[in-house]
């Protein structure tokens, strides 16, 4: 009796003062995980029937790959620009069968989805367990999953969704408690070294997981050599393939590509702001925004010499670049998409409810339970893939691992906030209105840039 009458007061208490009280966290039902995933299965279907069809440019060469991996095997695979990840993933998705690049494209698209799904529930469970809050899980898992940005990308014969997925998955299996840590540093980092695979830019997460894992360690009071032993090996093993394709063909011991292109990518980044890939008729495939800062471009060293404003200005214009969701696809069909605005509209809310629910987390407020280890990971995973990709010639897809990764701290904002008073939520809503117009005009004058 004693101990009931202590939650009550507990929960009232809590109510009192505007906080929800923290319920332990209790597993997902199964008839809301089965619903969301339905509705974004549907929403899906109708992104790919509606978005490109044409197999070209890098989803072709992706294509071509898989079917020597199909029909050889890994024995078969060299290539100097591109790892064996993703041909491998389409080889697997397509069964090792041969058959038309549109039925090849159907079968990628739903298998992307999938490990969408799959990295979406991990971070709903992650979400949940680490906020204590029932809430939390379904919040996240229905924002990860139906997100239109991360959808759009799973539709794509494009390797930035399926390295997105496993990026989101080495993050959220490393941030729960459980028995067996080394087990779980086993999974998370065999995730890291698989997203490496596909997209070699993603090797940056390996020593970011390690840092979350050391902080892991402290927080939970667990042994760390153990569970770095088990990482290391984890990551070493879908790396190694690349590793001996390499050395095979072209004496080359290395498991990214072998043709390194960043230097070159940092090059042409000084002078554009932007690139995309055109399917518009009549016009070459290279969309570029100019960059006005450095008219000409040049060398990022000696532009961080002798015009450091201007070359922080481009990295800035980087930045906001990589999350200008301005064409739905990577494959850009019109450069006035019908659904340029309501994407951007609602990308720019969840940017600005993410970098708050950050904001919110990292002072430690209203961050409950073991929250604090989510955003320092978050922090440390997504500033470095910001930080390899901001020198270079950004695409909008580049960005795509970061809306998985921050879902929760979004999430977060949206749960802080419904425990909030009206005056705070008007001034939240004005903040994040000015954040709102600020970013479409930024997004309009990007558009005036492109030649």
């Amino acid at each position: 009796m004693n101990e009931a009458a202590s939650k009550h007061t507990a929960a009232s208490a809590a109510r009192d003062v505007g906080e929800a009280p923290r319920l332990p966290f209790a597993p997902p039902r199964l008839a809301y995980v089965l619903g969301v995933s339905a509705a974004a299965a549907v929403l899906a279907a109708l992104l790919f029937v509606t978005g490109p069809r044409a197999i070209v440019y890098d989803s072709y060469h992706y294509d071509q790959l898989s079917r020597i991996v199909a029909s050889e095997g890994l024995g078969g695979f060299q290539s100097r620009v591109r790892t064996y990840g993703y041909p491998l993933f389409l080889a697997a998705a397509r069964g090792f069968r041969d058959l038309a690049p549109e039925t090849a494209h159907a079968l990628a698209a739903a298998a992307q989805v999938l490990l969408h799904l799959a990295a979406s529930l991990a971070a709903a469970v992650a979400a949940g367990r680490l906020f204590r809050d029932r809430r939390a899980f379904s919040v996240v898992f229905a924002a990860a999953a139906l997100d239109p940005i991360l959808l759009l990308r799973a539709t794509e014969m494009l390797s930035d969704s399926p390295a997105a997925s496993l990026a989101g998955l080495s993050v959220f299996l490393s941030l729960p408690r459980g028995r067996r840590p080394a087990l779980r540093a086993f999974a998370a980092f065999l995730c890291a070294g698989a997203a490496a695979a596909l997209r070699p830019a993603s090797i940056v997460l390996l020593p970011a997981l390690a840092l979350v894992w050391i902080l892991r360690a402290r927080r939970y009071r667990e042994p760390l050599v153990r569970s770095l032993a088990a990482g290391l090996l984890a990551a070493v093993l879908p790396l190694a393939p690349e590793v001996a394709s390499n050395a095979r063909a072209y004496d080359r011991w290395t498991p990214l590509v072998v043709d390194g292109l960043y230097r070159d990518q940092a090059v042409w980044g000084t002078g554009m702001l932007k690139y995309g890939t055109s399917l518009v008729p009549a016009r070459a495939p290279q969309i570029v925004y100019t960059n006005p800062f450095v008219p000409g471009g040049g060398s990022p060293a000696e532009l961080v010499r002798t015009r450091p404003l201007a070359y922080a200005k481009t990295l800035a214009g980087h930045l906001f670049a990589m999350f200008d969701q301005d064409s739905p696809y990577t494959y850009v069909e019109s450069l006035r998409p019908s659904a340029r605005w309501p994407l951007s509209l609602l990308n720019y809310a969840f940017l600005f409810l993410a970098l708050a629910g950050m904001a919110l987390g990292l002072a430690r407020v209203s961050a409950p339970g073991d929250s604090i280890l989510y955003f320092a990971a978050a922090l440390l995973s997504s500033g470095a893939l910001v930080a390899i990709y901001l020198p270079v010639a950004v695409e909008s897809r580049f960005s795509v691992p970061l809306y998985l990764l921050l879902t929760p701290a979004a999430a977060h904002a949206v749960l802080w906030l419904s425990r909030r008073r009206s005056g705070t939520i008007v001034a939240s809503a004005i903040a994040g209105g000015g954040f709102v117009a600020a970013c479409v005009q930024l997004s309009r004058w990007m558009t005036t840039l492109i030649r």
